[in-house]
């Protein structure tokens, strides 16, 4: 008798004066949700609903019905939408998901899986799905997958995503099936696969993409062709797979096109919208080149050169894109490159080989900063997102863009005092072997740069590698996401956010580079560069291991420009 006196004070604690509907602090106090487990295939974008409920037991067992006080919620939101207690599976999610509610103060779960099939016909040929399926193999008709490389890692929101191939060797093919699946998604597209007069490829739109890419689970990906005059046989190209990260990628990528002259900017959290030019006219009517931009981590602000190498500095507010120090006065500040710390409240700049501290109004703070090798000047500076050491390169030479004998340096950094630490050389130069374009990690523990044979702008033996930021651990190459050849892989930047892999969610950053490799059929190599973009595994690479993975190219670029110095930032600011 104590006992259930203690309870009913308990209710009478918890707000509760219907002692009938009293609910014990107890396991059972959950909020059940039925169906407790739901299995549905979306066809071809066909939306199930679903109407649950919600009743939670009380102390006695007996059920109260909570239904329309309940707030239902699915754990990943792309997969339906509720309304009310019903839920609307739109088949923009694939593979299992939780559907929660909460009611009373408790909450509860229950399970949904989702399979999503999908096929995408060409107008022009309606039979295309019948034809495949009544063909019989014949391995001498397969086409050859050449994008994406096998075994790419990308995340669910990469956007639209290419597929690229040969025909066979008789190229007698022009009906192809391109498919993706895994155990909850199989979505086809069936294309003569010329969209643009260019001979073979196709593209899985965003909305398309993230469908498939959302269940976080291998892909195979599959393209067979076949002769529509002679439809009795098909060849199917050699299956490649493509892997999946767990989290959506974030942040906002601002770069540098150099055919039209402009800064584009990209939010990759939206992936149905375009990149666009980041001024809407010039800062001036004055203004030539502005690529030497770098962006505020927290997005908020960018500062640049105007007018090419040696330019007018200028600093602007990114949400309004007015300019924080005057540029068009008679007496401009001019630098090369510049960086900001990791709180956006300094600037430091690089002006004929020093390196100087500046306020965000311009005012000279300190500097300039000591070399650590005699007789060197400094440029390419990077503050790490911890706001503690900073980065640069150390050079021979007479420009600071167009640098000799590039050995990295880094110091610690005081930004209470705007105070540096003396120099240490973390990466030396030597004959055939020299450092550029360093830039920290997310987590500040690594470095990333450019090595070339000789100079620094535009040197087709670029490679990109990694480094230790306290220098307990020699460099390593990329070598996989580099490939061979003379590719100008450079101007490596990270992604401000680090995401994980795999059941066992190994961490791993992202970074992009410049390359002027080839993209599938699209791009013949040397042609232009292209901003593209590898996985980093930070414990392989403190195990000695090449961290990278095959690169991919970022699909959001126009295939006609050359791209380069790609800034990345937390977000994409906007007023």
């Amino acid at each position: 008798m104590k006992l259930r006196a203690l309870l009913l004070v308990g209710a009478v604690a918890c707000g509760s004066d219907d002692r009938s509907h009293h609910l014990a602090d107890a396991p059972s106090a959950r909020v059940i949700i039925e169906p407790a487990d739901l299995t549905v295939t979306i066809v071809n974008g066909a939306v199930i609903t679903q109407a649950y409920t919600a009743r939670i037991k009380d102390d006695r067992n007996v059920d109260i019905d909570v239904t329309s006080e309940a707030a239902f919620t699915l754990a990943d939101p792309g997969y339906g939408r509720f309304a009310g207690a019903t839920l609307s599976i739109t088949g923009q999610g694939a593979g299992p998901t939780r559907v929660e509610a909460s009611a009373r103060g408790r909450t509860g779960d229950a399970s949904l899986v989702v399979y999503v099939k999908k096929t995408v016909v060409d107008p022009a040929t309606p039979t295309a799905p019948s034809l495949f399926a009544a063909a019989t193999e014949d391995p001498a008709r397969a086409p050859v997958i050449v994008y994406p490389p096998d075994r790419i890692l990308v995340p669910p929101n990469l956007g639209q995503f290419d597929v690229h191939w040969n025909n066979n060797a008789a190229n007698t093919d022009n009906l192809f099936e391109v498919t993706m699946a895994n155990q909850y998604v199989d979505v086809r597209l069936y294309t003569p696969g010329v969209p643009d007069g260019t001979p073979y490829w196709t593209v899985y739109p965003p909305d398309t993409w993230y469908p498939i890419a959302s269940s976080r689970q291998q892909l195979a990906l599959k393209v067979a062709g076949l002769d529509r005059t002679q439809p009795a046989t098909k060849g199917t190209a050699a299956v490649q797979h493509v892997d999946v990260t767990n989290e959506n990628t974030q942040g906002g990528i601002y770069y540098w096109t150099s055919s039209s002259g402009s800064i584009m900017r990209y939010d990759v959290g939206k992936p149905n919208i375009a990149p666009a030019p980041y001024f809407r006219s010039a800062p001036s009517p004055t203004v030539g080149c502005v690529g030497c931009h770098t962006l505020s981590r927290d997005g908020t602000k960018m500062a640049m050169t105007l007018d090419g190498a040696t330019g007018r500095g200028a600093i602007f507010n990114v949400a309004d894109r007015t300019a924080l120090i005057p540029f068009d006065g008679p007496s401009p500040l001019r630098w090369d490159f510049a960086a900001f710390d990791a709180l956006a409240t300094r600037l430091i700049t690089v002006e004929d080989g020093q390196l100087i501290v500046r306020g965000l109004n311009g005012a000279e703070l300190a500097g300039p900063l000591p070399v650590a090798i005699a007789g060197r000047n400094s440029t390419q500076p990077e503050i790490s997102p911890d706001n503690t050491r900073m980065v640069n390169v150390e050079y021979t030479g007479e420009t600071d863009w167009d640098v000799e004998s590039g050995a990295l340096v880094i110091r610690s950094f005081d930004a209470a005092n705007n105070s540096f630490g003396a120099p240490t050389v973390l990466v030396a130069s030597a004959p055939g072997i020299e450092n550029y374009y360093p830039s920290f990690s997310p987590d500040s523990q690594w470095v990333v740069f450019t090595r070339t044979t000789s100079n620094s702008y535009d040197n087709a033996s670029a490679r990109t590698w990694l480094v230790k930021a306290d220098g307990t651990k020699p460099p390593i190459q990329l070598a996989t996401a580099n490939l061979d050849g003379e590719l100008t892989n450079s101007w490596a930047r990270w992604v401000p956010f680090g995401q994980t892999f795999g059941p066992g969610s190994e961490p791993m950053f992202y970074l992009t580079f410049s390359s002027k490799r080839a993209f599938g059929v699209r791009l013949a190599a040397g042609d232009r560069p292209q901003i593209w973009m590898t996985p980093i595994f930070p414990a392989r690479a403190a195990a000695g291991q090449d961290p990278s993975g095959n690169a991919f190219r970022v699909p959001f670029q126009d295939i006609g420009t050359s791209n380069h110095i790609a800034q990345w930032t937390q977000a994409v600011v906007t007023q």
